[in-house]
């Protein structure tokens, strides 16, 4: 160990982040936070990054924390840099991912007193923060430095619980900034204990398994319905179990990570053949949700509309979260163990076929996406078509927000892929910077990022530092704007549509790759995306990443995609006898 800040709260901070399991610090530069710099930047337990652009660092951050399933730190100067943390904060905040917040101040007696980079810095994040806390820079106590513990082992237990999320620490630094001493002198002087929370399992009660049995029982139609979560084996398995029942019908998306041909995996494709003809064949009885945010709006319409009698909202976040407006029980149980109850004996079986009832409806629509791919001109379609099919197997992808992600919801998932995207607040402003994120932490695969024009000119400030790995690969698909406008009703029946929604340019990404040393390609036919395909993912000698531009029309994109909806209809689909 070399040098550490002679403010004791620092030392503090470092051996706690230390015990708490922190290796990874992102850093925005600046001064107010010299003491934090000096101290995590010098000791060789953690591994720091540097991040000028501070929303790209806080998604970078964010990425890491997403990957390593760990707590990352984040750490600015003091002032309007904070600010731009919010976005990965309320990303963070709405996907329990812990991302540490760790910020600069000036001394408190200065707030509101017209001195620079000063601002009410205490609670800044309080709507979308899961702990925070303002700590001493220098305890003059034995109480002060037991507060500062607390406080600290307090935050980071809150972020690490299943369902935590983003903390803020808040430090008030005085000057000298940049004094150091010996880092192991001031660990032998300052023996540090940490508090570790207990996670414990939810157990039912009988009661509360009697009333599930029944409601299970007298449901014939019952759907469990899958939003974002890592890839979990054995949760699949259990799945897999209740899909072979034929009154259940198991629905997922890519961003579920679930993957078995007895799931209906594709929702929008699917959904779409029979809303308007016969929607209450497939309404449920029972609806069960587990994991994140869900990104088809046609399922919500949907459900919302065609309520289940019963909705049981499975795990320990945002436990009052009614998404379908139909809930009656929520229950804070991890869902591997939730569905060990539904497993057990006295639950019954094949009571209907309204999981096969599904499961045709899909198989059918497959047939005729598969034979609406061969005929259609060169689009947006017919460009995702051929890179899923390229992306390589064991590795990650991330997909950005808008039409990256509805369009990517139209294949069938890739089954040793595991698929990423910021769905906790669905914005675009950083999405490149937390698949780098992920990139660094995942180093051992290769990550590739499928993305628009609009989503990656907001976040191009994430090529801005020296980090960004080769395992990292960019499908930009370039249609001039932002085709989602193009897409959702509504936009193109003003006349301000392509000016200010769809945002209309003829820019191009080549020379923000020249600027940041990215590897450049770049298509406009089906044959020169093909042509180049095994150039870009190649490792390349000078090992940087690579961003594979293609330009598409995005007005005949919109018209193809219509089109899509409407010939994978299935006609006068078979109705099983349920």
């Amino acid at each position: 160990m070399g040098k550490i800040s002679e403010k004791v709260g620092v030392q503090q901070l470092v051996e706690s982040f230390h015990q708490h399991g922190v290796k990874y610090i992102v850093f925005s530069p600046g001064s107010r936070n010299a003491p934090l710099v000096v101290s995590f930047a010098n000791d060789e337990r953690f591994k720091c990054f540097v991040i000028p652009d501070e929303r790209s660092a806080a998604f970078y951050a964010l990425g890491m924390a997403e990957q390593s399933n760990s707590p990352v730190a984040v750490m600015c100067t003091s002032g309007s840099a904070l600010l731009n943390y919010y976005p990965a904060v309320s990303e963070a905040f709405y996907r329990n991912i812990p991302l540490v917040v760790v910020s600069a101040d000036r001394p408190s007696e200065w707030t509101d007193q017209g001195d620079g980079q000063t601002i009410r810095q205490e609670n800044v994040f309080q709507n979308h923060i899961c702990a925070a806390s303002s700590l001493f820079e220098s305890p003059q106590s034995k109480d002060q430095k037991w507060f500062n513990k607390r406080s600290i082992d307090e935050v980071m237990n809150t972020a690490k619980s299943l369902k935590g999320g983003p903390v803020h620490l808040n430090f008030p630094f005085s000057e000298p900034l940049y004094a150091t001493l010996d880092a192991d002198k001031a660990a032998k002087e300052f023996p540090q204990k940490t508090t570790e929370l207990f996670a414990l399992n939810a157990q039912l009660t009988s009661v509360q398994k009697e009333h599930l049995r029944n409601v299970w029982n007298s449901s014939a139609k019952k759907m469990i319905l899958c939003g974002q979560m890592p890839k979990n084996a054995f949760l699949n398995e259990q799945l897999k179990n209740l899909a072979s029942d034929k009154s259940v019908a198991v629905v997922v998306e890519n961003t579920s990570n679930l993957q078995d041909r007895s799931f209906v995996h594709c929702i929008d494709r699917t959904i779409t053949s029979f809303l308007d003809e016969d929607p209450e064949l497939y309404q449920p009885d029972l609806l069960i949700t587990i994991g994140g945010a869900v990104i088809s709006k046609k399922i919500k319409s949907y459900l919302r509309k065609y309520q289940a009698k019963n909705h049981w909202k499975i795990g320990e976040e945002f436990q009052f979260m009614d998404t379908f407006q139909s809930l009656t029980n929520s229950i804070p149980m991890q869902p591997n163990h939730f569905f060990d109850v539904l497993l057990e004996e006295g639950f019954s079986r094949n009571n209907s076929r309204y999981g096969e009832q599904w499961k045709q409806l899909d198989y059918l629509v497959q047939g005729n996406h598969l034979d609406y791919l061969d005929t259609i001109p060169y689009s947006d379609l017919s460009v995702f078509n051929l890179i899923l099919d390229t992306i390589p197997d064991q590795s990650d992808l991330h997909l950005s927000n808008s039409s990256v992600i509805r369009y990517a919801q139209l294949f069938d998932p890739i089954k040793s892929v595991s698929y990423f995207c910021n769905r906790g607040t669905s914005g675009i402003d950083g999405s490149t910077s937390t698949a780098i994120g992920n990139a660094i932490v995942g180093e051992n695969k290769l990550h590739t990022f499928i993305t628009g024009d609009i989503s990656f000119f907001y976040d191009s400030n994430a090529f801005w530092n020296h980090h960004v790995p080769s395992n990292f690969r960019v499908f930009l698909i370039n249609n001039g704007g932002g085709g989602i406008f193009n897409i959702i009703p509504g936009p193109q029946t003003t006349p301000n549509g392509d000016e200010f929604f769809v945002a209309k340019h003829n820019f191009s990404a080549q020379s923000i790759c020249a600027a940041f040393n990215v590897n450049y390609y770049a298509a406009n036919s089906m044959e020169e995306i093909d042509n180049q395909l095994d150039a870009f993912y190649a490792i390349q000698s000078n090992d940087r990443p690579a961003v594979f531009e293609i330009f598409t029309d995005g007005e005949l994109s919109s018209k193809v995609l219509a089109d899509y909806f409407e010939k994978t209809k299935v006609k006068n689909a078979p109705v099983l006898e349920l």
